[in-house]
């Protein structure tokens, strides 16, 4: 399978959801139009044809046809096809991604409130393929419900079912693909990074641990996590370090890099101000009006 990879925000807007029932000899017309339509077959088949690509739609199958392609129904219905439809605008740049390859455990980057700006991150749409959509089913029957009797009163409760959908869908995807070699490996170095977080880095001790090369562990993390693996152990330290400045002002900002195993108190400075933007005592200061 493989998935669209949107950047958010700013949020895919939904446009208009509906439900039909195709009957047999029923053909789709010959569309090309600047929204997406996702289509979600509950029970029978719908064939369905983009740029020339043909899909057969089955029941628990989902089709996101994409902005500016034609599509069209290559082929009458031959049985009663139940389905939901979904028109979404996103403005997002467009690429795809095969679903093994989705970094599912990046870490990103948290906001903080010195930034004027939201961060770019990514989701994971469906292009095509089965999902079952057992989940999906009701959400998107409460859509219909809402966008039937739509009022004031309503619109924030339709626009969180969507957004309720989409998340549903993203998780479908991972419950669906199976683990890679390199994402087991990645998610057994980052829980071993993390026991031993206290511990002097050295990349021979990975080797010894899981008898990778060095190389290899690292390309596997950097892969899945965004991160090699001495960037991933800064990062484990710098999380405990924000937790140590909120929590115990008690302790000198020297003390806690001490604690982060960083007793270089300019070296932890600057790690964490890469890492959050900002000093340790204005992070403080921020959190908890310590000065």
């Amino acid at each position: 399978m493989e998935c669209l990879e949107w950047f958010v925000p700013p949020l895919p807007q939904l446009v208009t959801v509906g439900y039909t029932v195709w009957k047999p000899g029923m053909r789709h017309f010959s569309r090309n139009f600047g929204l997406y339509d996702v289509i979600l077959v509950r029970s029978g088949c719908i064939f369905m044809a983009e740029n020339g690509r043909e899909y057969e739609v089955r029941a628990g199958h989902i089709l996101t046809l994409e902005p500016g392609k034609t599509h069209v129904g290559y082929r009458e219905s031959e049985e009663d096809t139940e389905l939901f439809w979904i028109h979404i605008k996103h403005e997002s740049a467009r690429s795809r991604i095969p679903v093994e390859q989705i970094p599912w455990s990046l870490v990103l980057r948290k906001g903080t409130d010195s930034d004027p700006d939201p961060a770019m991150r990514p989701m994971y749409m469906p292009k095509f393929g089965y999902l079952g959509l057992d989940a999906a089913w009701p959400v998107l029957e409460e859509m219909m419900r809402l966008h039937d009797s739509l009022s004031v009163g309503s619109v924030l409760k339709l626009q969180a079912e969507f957004a309720r959908l989409l998340a549903g869908l993203q998780e479908s995807v991972g419950r669906a693909n199976p683990e890679s070699p390199s994402s087991r490996l990645a998610s057994a170095v980052a829980a071993y990074l993390r026991r031993f977080e206290r511990a002097p880095f050295g990349a021979e001790m990975l080797e010894r641990e899981f008898h990778y090369n060095p190389d290899y562990i690292s390309r596997c993390l950097k892969r899945h996590t965004g991160m090699s693996p001495l960037e991933y152990v800064r990062h484990i330290r710098m999380e405990r370090a924000k937790r140590l400045l909120a929590q115990s002002p008690e302790l000198t900002v020297k003390q806690i890099a001490e604690l982060v195993c960083m007793p270089d108190p300019n070296y932890f400075s600057r790690m964490f101000r890469k890492e959050t933007g900002v000093s340790p005592a204005e992070y403080r200061k921020r959190r908890i009006g310590y000065s």
